[in-house]
């Protein structure tokens, strides 16, 4: 299936196509595929996320301790963690709050998004919420929308 841009409006010119974003970008595609990330993430799709990210993604976390990470391996483990473990049944939603942008680099191939994480989840039949600042560069790649750093705290 080969993607076809369509005219103008006030919508974006990009398409989104299976989780992969495709130029030319606008603020609201970025965050669109923002979103998307976070969403694969709260449902445990490994493979949406991995469309999504560059192969050398690095991050600081503190699942890493705080370490730089750089590479897809170290995220995958998490995703397969949550499908092998026995438990009760977690209901997760992530979104930003109050999110920041700004297109950085000469040519603006690349877009820096800071929020505030939520992550939502249902335990147990209980409501649980958690918050924490979250930072996330896309880089434009081969005419595709990539995310290639975070930083979470």
């Amino acid at each position: 299936l080969q993607p076809t841009l369509t005219p103008h409006s006030t919508s974006s010119l990009s398409i989104h196509l299976q989780n992969i974003c495709i130029m030319p970008f606008l603020k609201e595609d970025v965050l669109l595929c923002n979103q998307n990330l976070l969403d694969s993430i709260a449902s445990g799709n490994y493979e949406a996320y991995k469309r999504l990210c560059a192969d050398d993604l690095t991050c600081f976390g503190p699942e890493s301790n705080l370490m730089l990470v750089q590479g897809l391996a170290f995220h995958k483990y998490y995703f397969d963690l949550a499908s092998h473990t026995k438990g009760p049944v977690v209901v997760n939603n992530i979104t930003m709050s109050n999110p920041h942008f700004r297109w950085i680099g000469a040519d603006s191939s690349a877009a820096i998004v800071s929020y505030t994480r939520v992550d939502q989840a249902l335990v147990d039949g209980k409501p649980i919420t958690k918050t924490m600042p979250e930072t996330r560069i896309w880089e434009e790649r081969d005419g595709k929308l990539v995310h290639v750093h975070f930083h979470k705290s």
